[in-house]
């Protein structure tokens, strides 16, 4: 209810910024509660204003969500392209955390296609156990480990 009338006055003032978040905001809740088309579509919305905005940072958690949601859907090639999309850019922001969740995200993709692809699943968990180690994130880190162990 809150973010609803967080999303109202920013469409009110006209801030997009605050908006784009709202909507992010909102498709987590959704997301949560298993309502992923609402989530899906305010996640669309989210990354055009982000789009607009040239708001790299949150385009790229909007494309990650969405990519969530394709994965549930089963429509992994979609979700994989906006992971990829996500990687080029977290990589040029040099955000180190999110690039280790995408990447883990991408392994997981790897390891539920038919037939699993386990060399590039491994690989991505791999450089995301490494990012997770250096950024001194250990439950991420003992997350990625276990994936990569279950790999073997």
């Amino acid at each position: 209810a809150l973010l609803k009338e967080q999303e109202c006055i920013c469409r009110e003032l006209g801030s997009k910024s605050g908006l784009q978040e709202s909507l992010g905001n909102q498709a987590l809740i959704l997301l949560d509660w298993g309502r992923l088309d609402d989530a899906m579509a305010l996640l669309k919305e989210q990354e055009c204003i982000c789009r607009e905005l040239g708001s790299k940072s949150g385009l790229q958690r909007s494309l990650g969500h969405q990519a969530l949601i394709l994965r549930a859907w089963g429509r992994l090639d979609e979700a994989m392209a906006m992971h990829k999309e996500s990687e080029r850019n977290y990589r040029e922001l040099s955000d180190k955390a999110r690039l280790g969740y995408c990447l883990a995200n991408q392994a997981n993709i790897h390891a539920q296609r038919q037939p699993p692809d386990l060399e590039s699943a491994r690989k991505l968990l791999a450089e995301a156990l490494q990012i997770f180690t250096e950024l001194n994130m250990p439950r991420e880190r003992d997350k990625a480990r276990q994936q990569l162990d279950a790999l073997h």
